[in-house]
């Protein structure tokens, strides 16, 4: 009985190898056709991509000519102040220079003892009375 089923199975397999498989024939492909699938499809995403970019690169334009014409405003703005307050130094300055202040913009010259006693005060870290320091302290 052994012996016939290992016999069963040899034929069995051989069978199996030597019978040839009927193959579902494929169809037969045109390369070139399938070429031109391929970049009709990625035109198409190009044009799709290039459209995306034309139209966000309208939108900045038109973003960016918006916020210059908004500087341009806030400037003219900025410039109407500046004039305003200059007119208004000038009438100040006019009326002190009638009233006999000296309105120059000479820089300030500090100097003199009390002057300093203060950079003393100042340079040893300031920690007591200014007033007590100047009479009591410094030489």
């Amino acid at each position: 009985m052994k012996h016939l089923i290992l016999i069963f199975l040899a034929c069995f397999f051989v069978g199996i190898i030597a019978t040839p498989s009927e193959k579902s024939k494929s169809v037969p492909v045109d390369e070139v056709e399938l070429m031109l699938q391929k970049i009709s499809a990625n035109l198409e995403m190009a044009s799709v991509a290039t459209a995306q970019a034309k139209a966000m690169g309208e939108k900045m334009v038109a973003e960016k000519v918006e916020e210059k014409a908004q500087l341009k405003e806030a400037v003219a703005v900025a410039e109407n102040k500046v004039d305003l307050m200059t007119k208004k130094v000038e009438v100040f300055s006019a009326k002190m220079i009638g009233a006999g202040i000296d309105t120059s913009e000479a820089p300030l010259k500090l100097s003199g003892k009390t002057y300093d006693a203060w950079l003393n005060y100042v340079e040893e870290g300031g920690k007591e009375d200014f007033d007590y320091f100047r009479m009591y302290l410094w030489h």
